[in-house]
């Protein structure tokens, strides 16, 4: 299975996608949000993605958005990062079309 894993620091993408491969899955990296987007659409785009809220580019949230907006081909499963952490927040990323939302720091 591939896994999009948008993430804009460095280490936290690093360290997502060697845990993710480690658990034998295949991982696509993105290091902003306009990149998440232009993957999620490809024709074979991953059906998980992991995308951290606060990206240059395109947000989380605006990726979440704009691939529901889509109503073609498969949808994808969409999991919000962020250290925002409270309910407001957390129902705003659900809200905005996320399937989850895991704060950070993530215990892998």
């Amino acid at each position: 299975m591939r896994i999009l894993v948008a993430e804009d620091d460095a280490v936290s993408r690093r360290a997502l996608e060697v845990t993710l491969k480690r658990w034998g899955y295949d991982v696509v990296p993105a290091a902003d949000g306009l990149s998440a987007w232009h993957v999620l659409q490809e024709k074979n785009a991953p059906r998980l993605a992991l995308l951290d809220w606060v990206m240059p580019g395109m947000d989380g949230v605006e990726v979440c958005q704009n691939v529901r907006a889509q109503t073609d081909g498969e949808p994808s499963y969409l999991i919000l990062l962020s250290a925002k952490a409270t309910t407001e927040d957390i129902v705003a990323g659900l809200e905005s079309g996320a399937d989850d939302y895991v704060t950070k720091p993530v215990d892998l």
